[in-house]
C-alpha cells in the first residue's frame, strides 16, 4: 500500500510506527478479536503479554500502599495494577528504541476504516506532541482546537484529559519522562499519565477517533477505583476528599496551561496553532 507525498510514492509500511498490543493469552476472546482486526486491515501487530497480578501480595514494590490508604482509602484492583505494569513495561522498551514513536493499543479496540493511512497522517504531526491519544474515553469533556491536520482530522488540547490508555502514540523521550513520573504506583496508569502539569509532556488528542472500544468483550480491569470512590457506603469525608483532590488537580492543570501560554504565546494552550 502506498501514498503520494510531495510528488513521491511512499510505502505506508515505512511510515508506520511499530504497533504493540497489550493482550492476555488467558483471555482468548480478546486475543482472537485483535488478531482478526489485524487480518482485516492487513497490519502487523506485536502482541505483548499483559502483566496479571492476582492479589495484593503480587503487586510490585513500586506500589505505594501507604499513599493509597491515606489519600484514597482503598487499594487499586489487580486489573488496574496489571494494566499499569503492562503499559510501563512497554514504555521501558519504547524508551530504548530509535523509532519516532510507538503505537500502543489494548486488545479490545476496534480499528477504524483506513487505520493505517490515518496513523501515517498522525505521524506527520509528530513534532507537535509527545503523546497523542487516538480516542477519548470521556465524551463529557471538551477539548480546544490546537491544529487542523486536514479537512477531516484535528489535534485537540484538553485541560482535563479524556482518560484511557486504549490507543495512543508515544515518543521514546516521552516514555523516559513517564518512567520517571511513575516510579511510584499511586493511581491508575491513565490518571498518572494525564498529570501533564507534573511531568510537562505535550498531550494531544486526535479527533475524530481512529479506534473505538468493543464493549461486548469482557473487561480485564475489573471494577475500577472510580467505582469504589462512588459507593454510597463510603464515609462522607472520603467523598469530600475526592472532590478536593479533583478540584486541586483541575486548578494545577489550568495554572500550568496559563503559565505555558504566558511564556510562549505562539504555542500556548489558549493559542490556535493554525
Amino acid at each position: 500500500m502506498n501514498i503520494k507525498t510531495g510528488g513521491m510514492i511512499v510505502s505506508l509500511k515505512k511510515c508506520m510506527p511499530p504497533i504493540h498490543v497489550i493482550s492476555m493469552a488467558s483471555h482468548p476472546e480478546r486475543r482472537h478479536h485483535i488478531s482478526a482486526e489485524a487480518r482485516r486491515l492487513q497490519v502487523h501487530l506485536n502482541l505483548f503479554e499483559a502483566c496479571a497480578p492476582r492479589r495484593i501480595a503480587d503487586y510490585p514494590n513500586s506500589y505505594d500502599q501507604t499513599y493509597r490508604k491515606k489519600y484514597f482509602g482503598y487499594e487499586m484492583t489487580p486489573g488496574e495494577v496489571g494494566c499499569f505494569m503492562s503499559h510501563r513495561s512497554l514504555w521501558q522498551q519504547c524508551a530504548q528504541s530509535d523509532d519516532v514513536a510507538w503505537c500502543i493499543l489494548e486488545d479490545d479496540v476496534v480499528l477504524g476504516p483506513n487505520f493505517v493511512e490515518k496513523i501515517v497522517l498522525a505521524m506527520d504531526t509528530a513534532g507537535e506532541w509527545d503523546i497523542l491519544r487516538l480516542m477519548s474515553e470521556r465524551w463529557d469533556r471538551q477539548g480546544k482546537l490546537y491544529l487542523r491536520v486536514n479537512n477531516e482530522f484535528r489535534l485537540m488540547r484538553y485541560v482535563r484529559q479524556p482518560q484511557g490508555t486504549a490507543a495512543y502514540l508515544i515518543r521514546p523521550d516521552a516514555a523516559k519522562v513517564l518512567l520517571k513520573h511513575t516510579e511510584k504506583m499511586r493511581d491508575a496508569v491513565d490518571k498518572m499519565m494525564d498529570q501533564y502539569w507534573l511531568h510537562g509532556l505535550r498531550m494531544l488528542v486526535l479527533e475524530p477517533a481512529l479506534v473505538s472500544i468493543d464493549v461486548k468483550l469482557p473487561s480485564i480491569i475489573q471494577e475500577r477505583g472510580w467505582s469504589a470512590e462512588h459507593r454510597s457506603s463510603r464515609p462522607f469525608w472520603r467523598r469530600l476528599q475526592r472532590e478536593v483532590r479533583n478540584g486541586w488537580e483541575s486548578l494545577c492543570a489550568r495554572s500550568y496551561l496559563w503559565a505555558q501560554t504566558f511564556r510562549n504565546p505562539v504555542h500556548g494552550y489558549w493559542t490556535f496553532r493554525k
